[in-house]
């Protein structure tokens, strides 16, 4: 039975992962283009604005969508749905009203004064996406992978093509003397916005059918219910955010001097923990309508561990993986030559690598607090590693710049990953095997500075100690892995 489950779990999480990949990579394709187009200064415009945006977006959701998941386990589905969603509609147009009518106030806070369009596009852009989150949780909910993905996909093409078209087509088109529809040259970076609108509104649009599911009506209890059981989720998500997002406002803040610049090599090099962080999205998509449903089955706590291992497993195959390409990587990725000039480029990407390996460590953790309405303490927890990541950043940043933002994002991951472990043992204890669990991040980092020694004593055949590498920790993981006698290590 438990091999059943994990292998549905395995299953769900590749079809999202496969969609959400693939997505992913279309999108970030945009990223050589971006660089290779644009100045680092003008990059980091793009990569504060888009900062703000995971805020906010986070107090539009106010919790409702993983209310929507634990509720579903004890009322009707659809109230549960309609409920939040009429509650999400009235919410989203009262801030797309106030963001209107205090768009100077918010550009100017952002050092943009002259930017007023681009609060415009982003309050329309932020209420589409909020309301179109619910009606992507019920696929979810209802098992339906595909539908997501190809609402995805489309999202995500539409965004693409826009991009390729005001950013690649239009200036080719102007410098051979042809006026191009719908572009004016002086908007530049202002076609990465109206594209991420467009795409936006479209998967919206998509997603009408889910609205049907209103005429359940809105249930004044229920809401209660789910507003209290959401409002710790707020400042969750919140502290959630500024560990992931405050380092680009703090360094735009705090270093003064190419601030842009700082902030778009910054937000460069953190791409390139690309496959980290798609993998853990993906899990993340399968995981928690998962881990709900199972929370009633027989055994839940040894399924969850065992989850938990198979994860670190490939998260740490994910951070070796990328760490000994990454000098093939990163000149695809990031074009143009004055991203790596800066001292600390090349370092930023394996801290922040590791520390989203213990983000997704924790994302796996945290199902303790939410399936024992224990939300309170999962607050506590993140208020804290909010609090830690604003105080390192600006212990850090004025000392060692960008490097201080990697350092203090991988401490903070760690911190909570901890944190959430040994409050969650106290509260609901899952027998996960951390003897393996530590095992294979000790392995990858050990094959990492094994190709590090030879790589550097050997330069001319890099390519053979990188796959030499990864080949010395897929044996060691089979050793482990195998059904021997050393399951008992395996757990």
């Amino acid at each position: 039975m438990k091999n059943r489950l994990l292998k549905q779990l395995a299953s769900e999480t590749a079809v999202y992962g496969i969609t959400h990949t693939l997505g992913r990579l279309i999108n970030f394709l945009l990223v050589p283009i971006y660089t290779g187009v644009f100045k680092p200064e003008e990059y980091g415009v793009v990569s504060v604005y888009y900062s703000l945006v995971a805020f906010l977006i986070v107090v539009l959701m106010y919790g409702m969508e993983t209310a929507f998941f634990n509720f579903t386990r004890s009322d009707n589905p659809k109230k549960v749905f309609a409920t939040a969603q009429i509650s999400l509609v009235v919410t989203s147009f009262l801030f797309l009203l106030l963001a209107l009518t205090g768009q100077q106030s918010i550009a100017n806070f952002l050092e943009y004064p002259d930017q007023t369009g681009y609060v415009r596009i982003f309050a329309f852009i932020l209420v589409l996406d909020a309301l179109s989150n619910l009606p992507m949780a019920w696929l979810r909910f209802q098992k339906k992978p595909l539908a997501f993905g190809a609402i995805r996909l489309v999202n995500i093409g539409v965004n693409v093509l826009l991009n390729l078209y005001f950013i690649i087509w239009c200036p080719k088109l102007v410098s051979m003397g042809y006026a191009p529809v719908f572009y004016n040259e002086s908007i530049g970076i202002g076609y990465i916005f109206i594209s991420n609108l467009v795409s936006s509104l479209v998967m919206f649009a998509l997603l009408i059918p889910q609205w049907k599911l209103l005429r359940e009506g809105f249930d004044s209890e229920l809401w209660k219910r789910m507003w209290k059981y959401g409002k710790p989720l707020i400042i969750i998500g919140f502290a959630g955010i500024i560990n992931e997002t405050v380092d680009r406002i703090l360094i735009k803040k705090i270093m003064t001097d190419n601030a842009d610049f700082e902030v778009g090599v910054y937000s460069a090099f953190y791409k390139l923990s690309m496959l980290m962080t798609i993998f853990v999205q993906s899990f993340r998509f399968a995981a928690e309508p998962f881990f709900f449903e199972q929370s009633k089955g027989e055994d839940p706590k040894a399924t969850y561990a065992k989850v938990m291992h198979y994860f670190v497993l490939v998260l740490s195959f994910i951070f070796l993986g990328t760490m000994v390409f990454l000098r093939q990587i990163a000149p695809i990725i990031i074009r143009r030559e004055e991203y790596f000039n800066h001292p600390y480029a090349w370092y930023i990407t394996p801290v922040l690598l590791m520390a989203n390996l213990f983000l997704g460590i924790m994302y796996n953790l945290n199902i303790w607090y939410k399936l024992n309405d224990k939300m309170r303490i999962g607050m506590y927890i993140a208020a804290g590693g909010g609090l830690a990541t604003i105080v390192l950043n600006l212990a850090l940043i004025p000392v060692i710049g960008i490097m201080g933002s990697a350092i203090t994002t991988l401490v903070v991951y760690f911190g909570m990953a901890v944190a959430s472990y040994r409050l969650g043992q106290q509260h609901y204890r899952v027998p996960y095997n951390l003897k393996i669990i530590i095992f294979y991040i000790v392995l990858s980092q050990a094959c990492y500075w094994f190709y590090a020694l030879l790589a550097k004593g050997f330069p001319e055949v890099q390519f053979l100690w990188s796959v030499l590498a990864l080949g010395l920790f897929v044996m060691m993981a089979y050793f482990i892995e195998r059904p021997t006698k050393n399951r008992k290590f395996a757990g």
